[in-house]
C-alpha cells in the first residue's frame, strides 16, 4: 500500500508541476489560437490526472480538507472554462448541469462533515475556497435556467475566469503543499495573485473587443 501511495503521489507531484509550466505557455500564447489551444488542450489533460490522482490520495491514503476544496474548484472550473470554449453561445447540456448539481451536494456534504467533526481544519481557508465553487456553479446554473440569451456572448470572459481560477487553484494546492510552514498565508497568496490576474486579462480582453467593435464601420 505504501508503494502505491508514493506512486501515486509522484504523478500528482510531476503532473502538477507540468500543469503549472504549460498553463504559463497557454497563458503567453494566448494571441495566437492554434497555439494556444494545443497547450491549453495539453493543460487539461494534465489537469485531469492531477484531480485524480488527488482524490485517490485523499480518498485512500490521507485527509486534508483543504486539498478536497481545492480539488473540486479546480477540477469543475477546469472542466466548465473548457465547456464554455467549447459551447461558446449554444447552452450548456442536462450532462453539465448534472456535473454541476453533483459537485454542489457533494462539496456541501463533505463541509457539512467538517463541522460535525472534530479534526483540525482551517475553516477560513475551506469556506473561502468553497464559496468560489459556489459563485462559479452557481453563475452556471443561473445563466442555464434563467439567463442565458443575456449571458451567452460573455463566453470568452467565463473561459479567462474558469480556466485562471482552475490554474490558481493548482498554484495554491502547490504552494500549501511546499511551503506548508507558511500557511495559511501559501495558500492564500496564490488565489490572490490569480484574481488579479484574471482581472487584468478579463479587462484586457474587454478593451480590444471595444476597439474592435469601434472600427467596424456602422452602417446607416
Amino acid at each position: 500500500m505504501q508503494t502505491l501511495h508514493t506512486a501515486n503521489i509522484v504523478i500528482h507531484v510531476l503532473f502538477g508541476t507540468f500543469s503549472l509550466i504549460v498553463g504559463l505557455v497557454t497563458l503567453f500564447y494566448q494571441n495566437r489560437l492554434r497555439q494556444h489551444v494545443r497547450y491549453g488542450r495539453i493543460f487539461l489533460y494534465l489537469l485531469t490526472v492531477v484531480v485524480a490522482t488527488a482524490f485517490v490520495g485523499i480518498l485512500f491514503f490521507r485527509s486534508d480538507p483543504f486539498l478536497l476544496v481545492l480539488t473540486l474548484l479546480s477540477g469543475y472550473v477546469g472542466y466548465s472554462g473548457y465547456r464554455a470554449v467549447r459551447l461558446k453561445e449554444q447552452k450548456t447540456t442536462t450532462v453539465d448541469m448534472l456535473v454541476t448539481f453533483g459537485l454542489l451536494l457533494g462539496g456541501s456534504l463533505y463541509v457539512k462533515s467538517l463541522q460535525l467533526s472534530e479534526g483540525h481544519w482551517s475553516p477560513t481557508v475551506v469556506y473561502s475556497t468553497f464559496s468560489a465553487l459556489i459563485a462559479v456553479a452557481a453563475y452556471d446554473v443561473i445563466k442555464h435556467f434563467w439567463l442565458y440569451k443575456r449571458l451567452k456572448t460573455w463566453w470568452l470572459y467565463e473561459h479567462i475566469y474558469k480556466m485562471m481560477s482552475a490554474y490558481s487553484a493548482l498554484a495554491s494546492a502547490f504552494s500549501g503543499s511546499v511551503l506548508s510552514d507558511y500557511k495559511p498565508y501559501s495558500q492564500i497568496l496564490p488565489s490572490a495573485l490569480g484574481t488579479l490576474a484574471l482581472i487584468y486579462f478579463i479587462g484586457k480582453k474587454a478593451r480590444t473587443r471595444k476597439r474592435t467593435a469601434r472600427s467596424i464601420p456602422q452602417l446607416t
